[in-house]
């Protein structure tokens, strides 16, 4: 469950993911597992949100000012967390050369990819389904190094018929979360601390801050808005290792004429957001408070 202490956020996703050592991934196994928290949908995260959303404070006019002028960061900035080469037989290269510099912790047999942790054991991960790129289902798993100031390993999993992503698992306690790549924005702190994914063009806007901490990844932050007329988002990039923008911009219903149709959703004046962290966790900043309310856009840690 989430709470407002850090402490017990990481001790619920240490809950969500016990103890499954041996784990088989592929074969219809993958992120909608109970075991893996999924970034790409708010439903895995619903179950872990309690209590009231966090109250934003005031953001000083200079700091919304340049938030609004700064350029967008997109999902192929520096910072996003980087795929392979898009050739699926030159990253097949390129995860040889990532599992020989690991010794024998990673290792590949064929279609089986194997990660051992010191406290899951031996995680794997097996590619199947057509090879055919017409075909309706099949994945690839490519061991992609290591990330982020934990080392955490990383897993692609490139789908015949859909977008990828990666799995980021820390290498002592195997747990682990998926990070969706494909429209979404998934960038790492300066300092490797934090994991930020954000969906920019979805309506609800679902923003997730993980800590991938030495002992596990932990949910430390989740936004999003309840309808779906809510907003358009733009991140503006991580301001340091202990804070990000972001600009959102509220859609509203267009006075619609009789006969006309559905009344069109049209763009209203935008929110500069600063997500900071303090002693008592993240919490988001705006010039005027009470603007992500009106909105209906919440955060939750």
């Amino acid at each position: 469950m989430i709470s407002n202490k850090p402490a017990v956020i990481v001790a619920a996703v240490v809950g969500l993911a016990a103890a499954w050592g041996g784990a088989v991934f592929g074969a219809g196994y993958r992120f909608e597992a109970p075991d893996v928290l999924d970034l790409s949908t708010v439903q895995p995260l619903l179950p872990l949100e309690q209590g009231d959303p966090i109250a934003a404070v005031p953001l000083a006019a200079d700091i919304a000012t340049a938030i609004l002028a700064a350029p967008e960061v997109g999902n192929e900035a520096p910072g996003q967390v980087p795929m392979l080469d898009g050739s699926d037989k030159v990253a097949r290269k390129q995860e040889q050369a990532r599992i020989a510099a690991e010794s024998t912790a990673v290792r590949r047999a064929g279609k089986t990819l194997t990660i051992d942790t010191g406290a899951a054991g031996p995680v794997k991960f097996s590619d199947h389904g057509s090879s055919s790129r017409d075909a309706a289902d099949g994945e690839l798993f490519l061991y992609a190094g290591r990330i982020g100031a934990a080392s955490y390993h990383r897993v692609e999993e490139r789908f015949l018929a859909d977008v990828p992503g990666s799995y980021l698992m820390n290498p002592a306690s195997g747990r682990m979360v998926f990070a969706p790549n494909g429209s979404y924005v998934v960038q790492l702190s300066p300092d490797g601390r934090w994991l930020l994914s954000m969906s920019p063009g979805d309506t609800h806007v679902l923003l997730v801050v993980m800590a991938l901490a030495a002992d596990g990844p932990g949910l430390a932050l989740v936004c999003r808005s309840a309808t779906t007329n809510g907003a358009l988002a733009a991140f503006k990039g991580w301001y340091d290792a202990r804070s990000l923008d972001l600009v959102l911009t509220p859609l509203v219903l267009a006075p619609g004429k009789p006969g006309q149709g559905a009344a069109a959703l049209l763009p209203s004046e935008p929110i500069p957001v600063r997500l900071a962290l303090d002693d008592q966790g993240w919490h988001p900043q705006t010039p005027d408070p009470k603007a992500l309310e009106r909105i209906g856009y919440t955060c939750r840690r």
